[in-house]
């Protein structure tokens, strides 16, 4: 019936998928749910969220049988939400738990003759550490050092069934099913036919979305109020000021603040949410994005959902939403700034290039990766720096509704995990609880929600188009993500210090 009204089929999206799941507890027969987890490419986030959907189904009186042949610390955390959990014979798991291992090329640089002077807004800044430095500094250390251990404690909570197992024993980077088993993570060995027997009744996967779109079904219904769903993801750049079609894998301002622009025109669109994943990048367009922000919120409300990463840049447009919901799992924070500058005079001076300056002017030499930089212009950076964190402290405290006081705390480029008590966020959840809140909020109101996905750019994908830049090779070798505008100095960076990988297969 639902189908017959609905058109033809369509590929589920992710909050399609989230939905439905969530429908699922409102089943009045269901009593047992079987998953079966083939290796899934997903963020810590995805996992986390359907994780917790299935803790909610858990709690509300489902029996859910979890099965897996292989996979990684996504795969386990999804184990780890099931009743009964079971796994192949010959089934293997890899795990790597969030850590860092950063590269430091401070004496290799001077070594070939490049000296990289770094402008940092505070101790915990630590993106240019890498170029200036052969280790962390102190504070940088223990700041990351924190991120990590409590990412890791969080993650191995729920591996160890809530403390039922060691900690330790998810150490181990490759583990079997059998060894599995006899910890007590796995309840039995079973094939694939033993875990879904071909005689079993079964259900499609897509039922808990039909069984949500068939409970909102009317022969006459009200004009549903749309909720717009911006997916905000990767570097945030300015991108091409006439090109309006948003891309995958950055966040390009003046698309972005079109897009923003056609939202607030559209009547239909009655509230929007941020979805944010971002590490940051070019704080000017940031503030372009922030402030295009508040005036969208003028007219309707806008909330934010931080995924898996929403740090500086990614926090700053971020600070101008109402409310802000973050996964558990997310990376935030890095509220600062920093400025790398190299100066290439003793490499050049190797390979015998001179060059002459001519027609230089005062502060000329900023813009030169030859000419040392003079004082006038070294204290001229520093001011420029602090007038940069101002503006960003300035723009958090508004609209965060914090005491000026406690940016000394939450302030000078220091990461972390999301907090409720501090103010740093409104709510931890996932995308499905910032609708759940909309909802709530209007009782009586129907709502239908539109995913505002950017448009799929066959040039990223390939490097002779683009898709492949030094300055990605760079953040692939150096561990660290990398988002550099073109312009003088790259001034406009805003970055975490250290990208934390874990491998999802």
């Amino acid at each position: 019936m639902v189908r017959k009204f609905q058109g033809k089929e369509t590929t589920l999206t992710r909050l399609d998928f989230l939905t439905g799941l969530r429908s699922l507890g409102k089943v009045p027969y269901l009593k047992t749910l079987k998953i079966y987890l083939p290796p899934m490419d997903w963020s810590l986030s995805e996992f986390w969220e359907v994780k917790e959907e299935l803790n909610r189904l858990k709690s509300g009186g489902v029996s859910i049988q979890g099965y897996a042949k292989e996979g990684g610390l996504g795969t386990l955390l999804l184990l780890s939400a099931c009743s009964e959990r079971y796994a192949g014979k010959d089934s293997e798991f890899h795990i790597q738990l969030p850590s860092a291992e950063t590269a430091f090329y401070g004496d290799f640089l001077k070594a070939w003759g490049i000296e990289v002077e770094a402008f940092a807004s505070g101790p915990f800044k630590s993106f240019a550490e890498s170029f200036t430095r052969n280790g962390f500094s102190k504070d940088a250390r223990k700041n990351t050092e924190d991120l990590i251990l409590n990412l890791q404690n969080i993650l191995l909570t729920s591996l160890s069934l809530d403390g039922k197992l060691k900690k330790e024993l998810f150490y181990k980077p490759i583990q079997t099913a059998e060894g599995f088993r006899s910890i007590g993570f796995i309840d039995s060995i079973l094939t694939e036919k033993e875990f879904l027997p071909d005689d079993e009744p079964r259900l499609n996967e897509t039922i808990g979305y039909h069984f949500h779109k068939l409970r909102s079904f009317s022969l006459l219904p009200k004009k549903a109020k749309l909720i717009a769903v911006v997916p905000l993801e990767g570097g945030i750049v300015g991108g091409d000021y006439s090109k309006k079609e948003r891309e995958i894998g950055k966040i390009s301002a003046y698309s972005t603040i079109a897009l923003l622009r056609e939202l607030k025109e559209d009547k239909s669109v009655s509230c929007v949410v941020l979805e944010i994943s971002s590490p940051g990048g070019s704080a000017f367009h940031s503030e372009l994005i922030h402030q295009e922000i508040l005036n969208l919120k003028e007219s309707k409300p806008v909330l934010a959902y931080f995924k898996d990463v929403a740090a500086s840049g990614g926090y700053y447009i971020a600070s101008a939403a109402e409310s802000i919901t973050a996964s558990e799992v997310c990376i935030t924070g890095s509220i600062g700034a920093v400025m790398v500058r190299a100066n290439l005079k003793k490499l050049y001076n190797r390979a015998k290039v001179k060059k002459e300056s001519v027609g230089f002017y005062p502060y000329r030499d900023i813009l030169s990766e030859y000419t040392p930089l003079g004082k006038e212009s070294v204290r001229y950076l520093q001011e420029e720096i602090k007038r940069i964190e101002s503006q960003f402290y300035a723009r958090v405290i508004e609209g965060r509704k914090i005491e000026p006081e406690k940016m000394k705390t939450l302030g000078g480029g220091r990461v972390y995990l999301p907090n409720v008590e501090n103010k740093i966020v409104d709510k931890l959840g996932g995308i499905l609880d910032v609708l759940e809140s909309i909802k709530d909020k209007f009782p009586k109101t129907r709502f239908a929600v539109s995913y505002e996905l950017p448009e799929y750019d066959f040039r990223s994908e390939l490097p002779s188009f683009g898709g492949l830049h030094l300055k990605q090779m760079l953040g692939e070798i150096t561990g660290m993500e990398i988002f550099l505008q073109n312009g003088w100095m790259n001034r406009d960076l805003y970055l975490s210090s250290v990208r934390i990988r874990w491998k999802n297969r």
